[in-house]
């Protein structure tokens, strides 16, 4: 798959961002198509879901205002001895973990050869050429690495992980690759052998399955609501080195030095982030411009279609949607219309009902900060949104008609007004959507 290691789903709020991360991050740990795994179903989905989470191929967090640096990469936690001291340990957060367990990911059971399985990026790759006998390595060669045997100019036929090195004598387990021949790429423009700069994992398993959709040790860290948290007092440095192009075995791969850990740290590139944002949280500011510029955005818009065909008491959900994000974008924007989610669990009429009074007229309170005329405009008759069936208005008094002041409005509380199903038809009967 050709796919960023940074993406976020976008979107406003009901959308399914947050339940879709699920399909995306099966689909990046598999290496396969996202249709593919929507087309199997979100139940298996699920299923392979918590699997790789429990293998530690998948993590996931939410963002919110008090998370720091110190949660995230690294920080300094008190703890108090068994004779009652109290001393202070470099603790690493939840990214750093994830991470440093990257570089080592369990891989799925007959993805790879057994003796491939452990490989770290911090393997060097070397392209080699010669039979076993009289096969000659790079000096700097170490255990751990991994020898391409070219068999032409730029292609190979197998690889081998340097077992150990002994006084220049080189012991190398060889495996054979999925094709005769395979075309290997990167190969700098120097005699053999030489060093092939890439990320050790994901181009070793892509030699060794040459043509074939499997397990090249993908991980995926979702980080849902991205915007909700401070971004560079979270990130920090981070925020550099999540660039596809700094991350781990790429030519300008960059490490920076962890002061508390008091190590070297750069992100593996098979570490995949996925994020999530709502656009329709106004009590944030707009997404870190740096962080912005590092990922790429998938829009996630509400899908009317996603209801098609759902009828309740001859009420039709699609239409009904449909017609309320149609009035919530000429009236607001875009980013604040309503997901399709609100309505997918509803199944009776008393389901929609609950709905509307719990979250629909909650969320138009909201949005349009209790201005109950748009309000109406938004949920009031296609025939006249004037006439909303969910608010009344008071009766105008003395007071009101003397200074010339604006009606007042009430939400119904009469529960048989939410139980008419043609009080939600005349929302959209006749409606141009």
């Amino acid at each position: 798959m050709n796919i960023s290691n940074n993406l976020l789903l976008y979107g406003p709020p009901g959308t399914g961002k947050t339940y879709n991360t699920v399909n995306y991050a099966v689909s990046i740990v598999e290496n396969r198509p996202l249709e593919d795994v929507v087309a199997e179903g979100y139940s298996l989905a699920l299923e392979k879901y918590d699997k790789y989470t429990k293998m530690g191929r998948i993590a996931f967090m939410t963002f919110h205002q008090s998370l720091s640096y110190d949660d995230f990469i690294e920080g300094i936690r008190p703890e108090v001895t068994e004779d009652g001291s109290l001393i202070y340990v470099p603790t690493p957060g939840a990214f750093y973990n994830f991470c440093r367990n990257a570089d080592h990911p369990k891989i799925l059971e007959g993805a790879v050869p057994d003796v491939l399985r452990g490989l770290s990026d911090n393997s060097h790759i070397y392209a080699v050429k010669g039979d076993e006998s009289t096969i000659h390595v790079p000096e700097g060669t170490k255990e751990g690495d991994v020898l391409v045997s070219m068999v032409s100019k730029n292609t190979a036929d197998r690889v081998g992980l340097v077992k150990s090195v002994t006084d220049g004598d080189v012991s190398v387990e060889w495996v054979s690759l999925s094709q005769p021949q395979v075309k290997v790429t990167k190969l700098p423009d120097k005699p053999f052998p030489c060093r092939i700069i890439a990320p050790t994992k994901k181009y070793v398993y892509g030699l060794v399955n040459a043509g074939l959709q499997k397990d090249e040790g993908n991980c995926v860290f979702i980080i849902d609501e991205i915007n909700r948290g401070n971004i560079s007092r979270i990130f920090g440095e981070l925020i550099t080195l999540l660039e596809s192009s700094r991350r781990k075995g790429q030519p300008e791969c960059l490490e920076v030095y962890l002061a508390q850990m008091k190590v070297m740290f750069s992100v593996p590139d098979n570490v995949f982030v996925l994020g999530t944002m709502n656009t329709a949280d106004r009590s944030l500011t707009a997404l870190d411009t740096a962080l912005r510029r590092r990922f790429e955005f998938i829009e996630m818009m509400p899908d009317p279609n996603v209801l098609r065909g759902r009828k309740i008491a001859d009420i039709d959900l699609s239409k009904l949607l449909a017609t309320i994000n149609n009035r919530i974008e000429i009236l607001y924007d875009r980013e604040h219309m309503m997901g399709h989610a609100y309505f997918i669990s509803v199944r009776t009429l008393d389901d929609l009902a609950q709905c509307f009074i719990n979250k629909v007229i909650p969320l138009m309170q909201e949005y349009f900060f209790d201005d109950y005329e748009k309000i109406c405009w938004v949920l009031g008759r296609a025939s006249d949104p004037r006439k909303c069936d969910f608010i009344s208005t008071r009766k105008r008094n003395s007071f009101q008609i003397k200074f010339n002041l604006p009606d007042v409005y009430d939400i119904v509380t009469d529960y048989r007004v939410f139980m008419n199903p043609e009080t939600y038809i005349q929302i959209y009967k006749g409606a141009d959507i």
